[in-house]
């Protein structure tokens, strides 16, 4: 089984019908440019399946908080039509940690860290 960590900002969280959770996390880093370096924001879309999970990541979680994901990464194939298929991996949460989250004044207030398992 392939595992994953994702360490950032959660930019956005979704809910969806049938127990799926979307939340978008947010990541910088250094990038060498023609004029020297500048940063550049990753994103990265993790998803959520367990109702349990979920629902302790809705109320502990918000947008702009710090958190660590933790999960597996499963191959998906979608058909498109009969001759074309599109192939993509899916990042499923299995775990979180809460990190800092934000304040009204832009400066990030602690949290408790606590982690958060589903056996899944």
């Amino acid at each position: 089984m392939f595992r994953f960590t994702v360490q950032g900002r959660i930019g956005s969280i979704n809910e969806y019908r049938s127990n799926t959770l979307s939340i978008s996390v947010a990541a910088d880093r250094l990038v060498e440019g023609r004029d020297g370096q500048y940063t550049a924001t990753e994103w990265m879309r993790c998803v959520s399946f367990d109702a349990e999970l979920n629902k302790q990541m809705l109320v502990e979680l918000e947008k702009g908080q710090l958190v660590t994901f933790e999960g597996r990464l499963v191959p998906r194939v979608r058909d498109k039509s009969a001759d074309k298929k599109t192939y993509e991996t899916a990042l499923e949460i299995t775990s979180f940690q809460r990190g800092a989250k934000p304040k009204a004044n832009g400066r990030a207030k602690s949290a408790p860290a606590e982690t958060a398992n589903a056996s899944v």
